[in-house]
């Protein structure tokens, strides 16, 4: 389901008026015209139902009308608060990549994405800063295609050291923290579903994935140490940004079906 994020709540009316760029996604890309029903995600996270009370062509404004009652589109952030909630360490690649990997993390519903400089990165990438206006543009882009509930933040780039640092302020004192990297290479890696198996509930899931160059054999062994499972999918060689979307989706798959046997247990 498409739906439009919107930066600002409606007024005490219930309108709502978007202008500047929106308006341009609004009218050329989801085609609305005057009265069409649509999905606002409000800052809080809320969705609502809405109508398009007046399109101004001259002025370049969409006004919406929030509708009363919930109606067929009604969800609310809360309902989302009971599932696991993803951190994605991607390991910097080349410009285009990075925007492909932020894009489908979005549409995955990843919460954070956080760049990190490691052994193998690229010289010129891994000093780029990616927490721009494009990259908030391509997120927000994301989160209309698919509906996403997720408010999904990009964050500035790191060291590794300072990835390890993250991970420990997350899973500190916690035992609902499952943390693993992709590692292209099978020795010292776990099985997937058998790591995940031995949580009874896990609440935050962080991932590590590499750019093209992977992750070093150094940089594993530090992972493991601090209890980051490192992971190998026995399938084709996958670029960076494919193994980045296959490892989510892996995740999220593995968590879900556990959830779901431990909720009929």
């Amino acid at each position: 389901m498409r739906q439009f994020v919107s930066a600002e709540f409606p007024d005490k009316d219930g309108i709502l008026k978007v202008s500047g760029k929106d308006f341009r996604y609004l009218c050329q890309v989801l085609r609305l015209r005057t009265g069409d029903m649509t999905a606002l995600r409000l800052p809080d996270g809320s969705l609502v139902n809405s109508t398009v009370a007046k399109i101004d062509e001259g002025s370049r404004i969409v006004c919406f009308q929030v509708c009363g009652g919930n109606g067929n589109f009604s969800e609310n952030q809360s309902e989302y608060s009971g599932q696991t909630e993803f951190y994605l360490f991607q390991f910097v690649a080349k410009s285009a990549k990075m925007e492909l990997i932020v894009r489908q993390a979005t549409e995955c519903g990843v919460a954070k994405i956080i760049p990190v400089e490691g052994e193998f990165s690229e010289k010129g990438c891994a000093k780029k800063n990616f927490k721009n206006d494009r990259t908030l543009r391509i997120i927000k882009e994301a989160r209309q295609q698919s509906g996403s509930p997720v408010q999904t933040e990009i964050c500035e780039t790191v060291s590794f050291k300072q990835a390890l640092n993250l991970w420990k302020e997350i899973s500190s004192g916690r035992n609902d923290v499952f943390g693993c990297v992709f590692y292209e290479r099978s020795c010292m890696t776990e099985s997937l579903h058998k790591s995940v198996g031995e949580f009874k509930e896990i609440n935050k899931c962080v991932i590590f994935c590499g750019g093209e160059g992977g992750i070093s054999p150094a940089e594993i062994q530090e992972f493991a140490a601090e209890k980051i499972v490192p992971v190998h999918f026995d399938t084709n060689i996958l670029r960076c940004e494919t193994a980045a979307l296959y490892g989510i989706a892996a995740l999220q798959s593995s968590i879900a079906e556990k959830n779901l046997w431990t909720l009929k247990e």
